[in-house]
């Protein structure tokens, strides 16, 4: 099977499948954590403030978990990490104001402080350099598998059972995924003893990608933060399909997007991605029913639906094999600060112009991350040509023939 798809071996159905298992349980119940704070009288910045809450503890945990993972067993490490999460779901069940709430986020942060860097960094090793945007492209489906089914069924099982049952079935999913770990083969040992320095906290050669991955995280975050209250105030009671839609055109584009930036070089594909991400949000804005929705809901699948995969790919392949721990970090470093910063400056705006403004102005930041793609366009593509020179890459034929052959 390896050699018919070129990546796809068993290491990597299985990660794959833990990662939909894993991100099925906290899609269902990460779209209510806005409603239960809102339920709780949280102000639109409160909100925010609850929703980002758990990147401060991701941010913190990083510098520990970038080395851990490229020393330890990566099995027993993200183990370990959906437990502690599937503890935090367990106190959302049981909390009764916004303060217990930001606690167990912070414990959620934890834990996602060490998954997402496991996940990532356990499929880059499955799958050769020459393939690893594709790799990590189709590995991203799981996400949107999970993406396409969670949210509005975390939705419709809040309005039939209440918040407090479906935060315990999240609960449940997630020591599913937990457990289903230990299917996995025991990684290699690794020859990198377990240090903290600001060597090893991140990598350098990923700090750009990581910066332009801020940005696109800074804003993306809105979404799951202020969506689907939005979509109350201007009266769409089905937005789940918001979801569901997004997720269904990302099977179809995140392969597509990432047999494109293997055979032609990421720099011909991401600025566009962009665009499209900045597109969506604008469309967003002026959304009052759910075909627009869906419609902003399709063209966002095209923008940070195939931004992410391609900064996650360029930090891989920015490293040696044995520093992807440190480089997952990096990457996951600017999508932590994104998505702290994120919602509290969308919070203030909120509080003074409302939902459609909001939706309206944050696409501006989008300037910033393609400046610094062109300022830095030379060595984002010297890291790209790079790792295809090192792995003899012949260019394809065709962007589907590894799903064909």
């Amino acid at each position: 099977m390896a050699k018919k798809f070129g990546f796809i071996t068993s290491a990597f159905i299985k990660i794959c499948l833990i990662n939909f298992i894993s991100m099925f349980g906290q899609s269902m119940t990460n779209t209510l954590i806005p409603k239960f704070a809102d339920s709780l009288g949280a102000a639109p910045l409160i909100v925010g403030v609850v929703t980002s809450s758990f990147s401060i503890s991701a941010l913190l945990i990083k510098p520990f978990s970038g080395p851990a993972i490229d020393s330890f067993n990566k099995k027993y490490v993200l183990l370990m990490a959906n437990l502690f999460i599937a503890i935090a779901y367990y106190g959302y069940s049981i909390s009764s104001s916004v303060q217990t709430i930001i606690i167990f986020r912070l414990l959620h942060g934890f834990g996602l402080g060490f998954t997402v860097i496991a996940c990532l960094t356990l499929v880059s090793e499955a799958v050769p350099d020459s393939k690893l945007t594709s790799g990590i492209a189709v590995f991203s489906i799981a996400a949107a598998v999970a993406q396409a089914i969670g949210p509005g069924l975390g939705l419709a099982l809040s309005r039939q059972f209440g918040y407090r049952l479906t935060f315990q079935i999240g609960m449940s999913v997630m020591l599913i995924a937990a457990f289903a770990v230990l299917a996995l083969d025991n990684s290699k040992k690794s020859n990198v003893p377990f240090k903290v320095s600001y060597k090893n906290i991140y990598a350098k050669e990923a700090l750009i990608p990581a910066i332009i991955m801020f940005f696109l995280a800074a804003v993306y975050v809105n979404i799951n933060s202020y969506l689907v209250l939005y979509a109350m105030e201007v009266n769409v009671t089905n937005i789940g399909l918001f979801y569901t839609v997004n997720a269904i055109v990302l099977l179809i584009s995140r392969p597509i997007i990432g047999r494109l930036s293997d055979r032609f070089g990421v720099i011909r594909v991401l600025p566009l991605a962009i665009v499209f991400y900045g597109i969506s949000l604008v469309m967003i804005s002026y959304s009052n029913s759910i075909e627009r929705f869906i419609l902003a809901a399709v063209i966002s699948a095209f923008g940070y639906g195939a931004c992410q995969p391609i900064i996650q790919s360029l930090c891989m392949k920015s490293v040696t094999r044995d520093r992807r721990g440190s480089a997952s970090a990096t990457s996951y470093y600017g999508t932590d600060l994104g998505y702290l910063i994120g919602p509290l400056l969308s919070g203030i705006v909120i509080e003074r112009f409302g939902y459609a403004i909001m939706f309206r102005t944050i696409p501006l930041m989008l300037v910033f991350p393609l400046l610094i793609f062109f300022l830095y366009i030379d060595k984002l593509n010297a890291i790209d040509m790079k790792s295809r020179r090192d792995n003899l890459i012949i260019p394809d034929l065709s962007i589907t023939d590894s799903f064909e052959k």
